[in-house]
């Protein structure tokens, strides 16, 4: 299976055509049952559906395929970014658009 790569977005900026993203977000609240958590990275909100839930608070990375014009995202991969310094990684981003 060949995957396609993720597009690091803000959650504002997810795209009805978009096919895979990467997004950077704080867990604000979670649901067991159905196995999802409410997103925030400051631009916006989304539910990811996902196989493991994090605790309210922890700064994650959910690469994943979007639906609902951005409003969910079915996770492929959710990774723990609680100790990732987050300017530095902005900083990174804005680097590597400019090149």
């Amino acid at each position: 299976m060949i995957r396609t790569p993720a597009i690091d977005r803000k959650i504002s900026e997810i795209h009805d055509d978009d096919k895979c993203v990467s997004v950077i977000a704080t867990v604000v609240s979670n649901n067991p049952r159905e196995y999802t958590m409410l997103l925030d990275d400051g631009t916006g909100q989304v539910t990811a559906f996902v196989e493991r839930l994090y605790n309210v608070g922890k700064v994650i990375r959910v690469i994943g395929r979007p639906f609902e014009n951005g409003k969910g995202i079915n996770a492929d991969i959710v990774q723990d970014f609680s100790d990732v310094d987050l300017s530095l990684y902005k900083k990174l981003l804005e680097w590597e658009e400019r090149r």
